[in-house]
């Protein structure tokens, strides 16, 4: 049961749009509504009161008159053009919470907006739908520290213009969270959803739908979620995002078609997500100490699809199950030599920053990778991409990549970029990837490689009719597995392992329309209604 937070209603009921009054329910003097509980020998109104409001101006009156642990409701209907500035005084024991009357039936459109401008603060229920910004950064904006928005929903919220920019939703605060909303239809640029440069940390989207963005092409910029923080600028020390992106669906959500989920920032997770026929995929663009795990994506064959592709440092990507992409499965991409010019051609994109930062020390262990139309595992990706121009040339060195199963893929199941050892690359000598305990079998399976580290075999996988691919009981990769595993440095202790695990055979599948998003959304859709 998703509730934002813990409201008593005594002696009164609020039903679908209207108010069943009770001698408890009193009219205040500025026309709000407040419930109180005549239980308890007071004279003063106790907290837990319920403030109904029908129009913007009632509205701003009640986040002024709001009380620690009050709820403000928004009667149903149309509310157009409000500029919605929750600015409530709540604290840490006691939050405030906006809610609709009935969920879903708070309509917002025209220049509606929402801005969190204060902490602890609370939104349910509400419903922008088919309205677009005028000037504002985004529909929904996080400027201040812990609130929360849930069971929201945001339709087609798009201007005339492509080029008029804003997004749905904007991180500037920290401790803040998004869960079970709904987001579909954005086709102006920028970004779904944004956490901010600076400021903005520890915060967390989960268990939301994210379905139908159109892929524009050549529209760098219209990632759906963009992770800013620190980081993105290769800062030197051990700050970070901190943020959480888990048990999401994300359903034909393309956008620019390259990165659906983008980190660009330091020690953020992203996990137990479901991609399904997407353009693009899972990236770490920048920073360091990022984690994807138990992530399923879907390629369902869909143009431009890959799985999950990484640059930076320290890394992990462990337990992820990628199939049927169009292009590769895993792609650890090459670095950009920045320290000099190695030709007289040298016209590096940024003026002081690689455009992408060399992949070592990172821990690949325990995904599934199956039937990919490109490599299932390429190491070395974009190497001496437009050079000289650019000096990608540094490439993956000192990563683990233990216990991975890949089948049945159009390339190499194993992609290894051979470097160039003529002038001016011939001073390079980058240090060995450590492998252990994978499982390949079909084209290319790279036989150089000792048993231990690479072995090819068929791991008899077979179709399951959750739609993945599972080991049958007969297969030879039980107990094949890698016996240990090193301390990564981020704060696990070295572990037995008996077997190669089968990312299908745990608590995860693959999530769907029914067990994400907005409670009224689920119902709606079960009965039959198209949103």
């Amino acid at each position: 049961m998703r509730i934002a937070c813990k409201v008593i209603i005594c002696f009164s009921l609020i039903w679908g749009g209207f108010v069943k009054a009770s001698p408890n329910l009193f009219r205040l003097s500025n026309g709000h509504s407040v419930f109180v509980n005549l239980s308890k020998k007071t004279n003063t109104p106790v907290s837990n009161s319920i403030i109904l409001v029908s129009n913007a101006k009632e509205l701003k009156s009640a986040f002024s008159a709001a009380k620690p642990g009050d709820t403000i409701v928004m009667k149903d209907g149309i509310w157009h053009d409000v500029i919605i500035d929750f600015n409530a005084t709540a604290n840490s024991k006691a939050s405030i919470t906006l809610r609709a009357q009935t969920s879903g039936n708070v309509i917002l459109n025209g220049n509606s907006m929402l801005t969190f401008s204060k902490p602890y603060l609370i939104v349910e229920g509400l419903f922008f739908k088919d309205g677009a910004l005028n000037k504002q950064n985004a529909v929904i904006s996080f400027d201040s520290d812990n609130c929360r928005v849930s069971n929201t929903a945001i339709l087609n919220y798009n201007p005339t213009d492509f080029l008029k920019n804003y997004y749905w939703i904007y991180f500037n605060g920290s401790h803040n969270r998004l869960d079970h909303c709904f987001f579909k239809g954005k086709s102006n640029m920028n970004p779904v959803l944004q956490n901010a440069e600076e400021n903005a940390r520890y915060n967390k989207v989960d268990r939301c739908y994210i379905k139908d963005i159109p892929y524009v092409p050549n529209a760098n910029g219209r990632e759906i979620f963009r992770i800013f923080g620190y980081g993105h600028a290769d800062q030197p020390g051990n700050d970070g995002a901190y943020f959480t992106i888990e048990y999401n669906l994300f359903d034909h959500a393309h956008g620019e078609g390259t990165e659906i989920v983008s980190l660009k920032s330091n020690y953020d997770t992203v996990r137990f997500n479901t991609v399904v026929s997407s353009r693009g995929g899972l990236v770490g663009r920048r920073g360091k100490f990022n984690t994807f795990e138990g992530n399923i994506v879907l390629g369902q064959g869909q143009e431009g699809s890959t799985g999950i592709r990484v640059a930076g440092s320290n890394h992990r990507v462990i337990n992820n199950y990628i199939a049927d992409v169009a292009e590769d499965g895993l792609r650890l991409i090459t670095g950009e030599y920045y320290e000099k010019s190695l030709t007289t051609n040298f016209a590096p994109k940024k003026k002081d920053l690689p455009k992408y930062l060399q992949v070592q020390n990172g821990y690949f262990a325990h995904n599934t990778i199956v039937n990919c139309g490109g490599y299932g595992i390429d190491i070395g990706y974009s190497y001496k991409a437009q050079w000289p121009g650019l000096q990608m040339v540094l490439l993956p060195e000192n990563n683990r990549l233990v216990d991975n199963i890949v089948y049945n893929c159009r390339k190499n199941v194993i992609n290894i970029t051979v470097p160039d050892k003529n002038p001016p690359l011939d001073f390079f000598n980058f240090k060995s990837n450590y492998f252990e305990g994978n499982i390949v079998f079909g084209r290319s399976a790279l036989n150089r490689y000792l048993p231990t580290e690479i072995k090819t075999i068929d791991p008899l996988l077979k179709l399951n009719k959750d739609g993945l691919y599972h080991l049958q009981p007969n297969s030879p990769v039980y107990d094949k597995g890698a016996r240990t595993e090193a301390n990564q440095g981020n704060g696990d202790k070295p572990q037995e392992k008996n077997d190669v695990p089968d990312a299908t055979m745990s608590i995860l599948h693959p999530l769907n329309a029914y067990e994400v998003g907005p409670d009224w959304i689920i119902k709606r859709t079960k009965s039959g209604e198209k949103i």
